[in-house]
């Protein structure tokens, strides 16, 4: 758990480091106050039913899903990882982090690499690392396993792992669940380096979207899309073929099958959002059309319209309250319990 002053102050370095005197108007003093009031002023309220609410005040670290505590994580531990960078970069070995999970490539035997973790841990007493390592790692979403010369690479998942998607009948545009098979079978020719993996993996996103009542038509449609995005036909021959590894490095690049996307001038752009039903699954076209009848020849013809869904609550939206009440607010206490 990072400690707050000192995180504060990493921010700080940071920015002064990078010849930052002010981010959007806000001097770094500005900035360095904000994040100690947010961290200091961070409070949880627990109320039973029937009981008087009870205040917990956070006094170290800051509050998961934060976005502040976040930034402060990530550049407290990028000051903190420096010189072990530095080392692996020496060494021409890998490391990558993303949060607090680290993967690194070393060809130090275990008790070296013992030590050298050992005196990473003792540089800081908020800071602890646990390694496990081996020819075969997880790390996120993927099994790492060495293949000289390179690595072969797998998707991971957990043993509690459970074949849940979007029911297919839930109440959601379609586009959504026209993207949830196209983005799983993306994810998986991305991550799979071998295609009898990636054949593998498709069957299984295949099983997992039946359970969910995907229809098996409409699977496949949304497979065609993607391997004639990919490959330029309908089917997936060429891309579990010989030439698995030319479409596999197609796809990686991150700008591959990227749209530009018209931004929205909030001055002018007239914006329109529906709670959707399947009712109005259909309807955004026909909006456009009655927008065009009614407006056409006046002022508005000329301004931009912009249809939307919004989604409809969740039950979890509407039983849990994750913020407290405006009189939960008001009886908060000067002093923590």
């Amino acid at each position: 758990m990072i400690p707050q002053k000192e995180a504060v102050l990493a921010v700080c370095e940071f920015l002064g480091r990078h010849g930052y005197k002010k981010i959007r108007g806000l001097s770094i003093n500005t900035i360095k106050a904000l994040f100690l009031h947010v961290l200091e002023n961070s409070y949880f309220v627990l109320q039973l039913p029937g009981l008087e609410p009870k205040y917990y005040k956070q006094t170290r670290g800051g509050a998961m899903g934060s976005a502040c505590t976040q930034v402060l994580a990530d550049i407290y531990v990028r000051k903190w990882e420096n010189d072990f960078v530095q080392k692996q970069q020496q060494e021409n070995e890998l490391y990558f982090r993303f949060r607090d999970d680290v993967f690194i490539t070393t060809r130090l035997m275990p008790q070296q690499i013992e030590s050298r973790l050992s005196e990473l841990n003792q540089k800081d007493s908020s800071l602890k690392i646990t390694w496990e390592g081996g020819k075969k790692v997880d790390y996120l979403d993927v099994t790492t396993e060495i293949e000289a010369p390179n690595f072969k690479t797998t998707v991971f998942r957990k043993l509690a792992a459970q074949p849940y998607v979007l029911p297919f009948h839930s109440s959601h545009p379609k586009h959504i669940t026209r993207n949830i098979p196209h983005a799983a079978a993306l994810r998986a020719t991305r991550i799979c380096s071998h295609r009898d993996d990636l054949r593998n993996e498709l069957d299984r996103i295949r099983i997992m979207l039946l359970l969910n009542k995907y229809p098996p038509r409409f699977i496949d449609r949304q497979m065609e899309r993607f391997f004639q995005e990919v490959t330029k036909e309908k089917t997936g021959d060429l891309l579990l073929g010989v030439n698995h590894h030319k479409y596999r490095e197609k796809v990686l690049d991150t700008t591959w099958n990227k749209k530009d996307k018209k931004k929205i001038d909030f001055n002018n752009d007239v914006l329109v959002h529906f709670t959707y039903t399947p009712s109005l699954t259909h309807f955004g076209a026909r909006f456009h059309q009655i927008w065009q009848e009614i407006f056409e020849g006046t002022p508005l013809d000329d301004i931009p319209v912009m249809y939307a869904n919004r989604l409809t609550d969740s039950l979890k939206h509407i039983l849990v309250q994750k913020k407290p009440s405006k009189e939960a607010i008001r009886l908060l206490p000067t002093s923590s319990e």
